[in-house]
């Protein structure tokens, strides 16, 4: 599809709605009925290209039994967390929650709330606050929401390295984007490279990404059979990637001092963590692990997974984000927001406006 923006707006692509609605079900099926062919069509040269440059493995059920065991024994532990904020003129408020638990019901919840004014505090100077606010608008000052996000995907690996647990379970890559990043000029990648060491030592950790922005690994999944899993490349690349750039990414934004301190970073790790694909039976999802310990980690994430089948995901990890959706639900938090805007006679201005709208 080799479309420019022009092509969408030539006046004979666009519909009455009676044509719409005419049409659209027998369009749209025949749209999905042609993509179908050409999947099914590529997924077995996909296959055979898989099986060319990897070892796809079948899941050992006497393996997967056993670490089932050390599940419902309570040495496996699962973390996630949830965040939530507002950014009002009466100032930015946050809350950020976390929940570590076991299947033996060892649960830990820790919360954090952060709040920032909205202009300075100390000074009157009506230009110097619009300076700022304009500094705000641009990014370049004060606490936005990728901050709150990575503070708490900080805390969340931060907690569950000092669980007592045996085998410990994360949400999401192992090293997420938003702490690879520093986060600019909150100057946090020293912290953030400190842990990712820590974690990258771990030898029974491991990482469940129930989606991924990376296309080709989506697609490389649906290869896999159900109770197939695959181990692809060492983590490291993934960082070299980050870091410089390849034909699909741009280079990292950084400072001299910061490349260098990655990149010895980088250095450090390699050839200990990989990046997997599993499936349970419909869906793979990606898994980073120890490479000495890939295949425990994998079959013990295949056990787990195994209790919600048509899901095929770590059902420990589901439970903590069942109960933070729980505990830090972002519609309570907002709801408690506006009821102390409305007790300082504020609501009417600050409320979100789409909350307004005429439906």
């Amino acid at each position: 599809m080799n479309n420019n923006f022009e092509d969408f707006l030539e006046d004979n692509k666009w519909l009455s709605l009676d044509q719409h609605f005419r049409n659209y079900s027998g369009n749209l099926e025949k749209n999905i009925e042609l993509s179908t062919k050409n999947h099914r069509k590529l997924k077995v040269k996909l296959r055979e290209e898989l099986n060319k440059r990897y070892h796809v493995k079948k899941f050992d059920g006497q393996l997967a039994e056993k670490l089932g065991l050390e599940l419902y024994d309570g040495n496996v532990v699962g973390v996630d967390g949830t965040c939530s904020d507002v950014d009002l003129i009466t100032g930015f408020q946050a809350r950020i929650g976390i929940v570590s638990v076991s299947y033996s019901n060892r649960k830990a919840t820790y919360t954090a709330t952060i709040s920032e004014p909205f202009t300075l505090e100390n000074t009157d100077d009506i230009q110097e606050q619009m300076k700022h606010l304009r500094l705000k608008g641009m990014g370049k000052v004060g606490i936005t929401s990728s901050h709150i996000r990575a503070i708490m995907l900080f805390k969340e690996r931060d907690f569950v390295l000092k669980r007592p647990e045996k085998y410990k379970l994360v949400q999401g890559d192992v090293l997420p984007y938003e702490l690879r990043t520093g986060q600019g000029r909150l100057r946090g990648l020293s912290a953030c490279l400190k842990l990712g060491r820590k974690l990258l030592s771990e030898d029974y950790l491991a990482g469940v990404q129930a989606s991924t922005s990376r296309p080709e690994l989506r697609w490389l999944g649906s290869a896999l059979e159900s109770g197939e899993y695959v181990e692809l490349y060492d983590y490291a690349k993934l960082l070299d990637s980050f870091l410089e750039g390849d034909d699909f990414t741009q280079p990292a934004n950084f400072n001299p001092q910061d490349y260098s301190e990655f990149r010895d970073f980088n250095n450090d790790v390699r050839k200990i963590f990989s990046v997997g694909l599993y499936k349970v039976k419909n869906r793979s999802y990606v898994i980073y692990a120890p490479s000495k310990k890939f295949e425990e980690m994998v079959h013990l994430a295949y056990a787990d997974s195994e209790h919600q089948p048509l899901r095929g995901f770590p059902l420990l990890l589901d439970y903590a984000d069942m109960i933070c959706s729980r505990l830090f639900s972002t519609r309570d938090f907002e709801t408690m927001v506006n009821a102390k805007l409305a007790k300082q006679k504020l609501l009417e201005s600050e409320i979100n406006e789409r909350l307004l709208r005429r439906r």
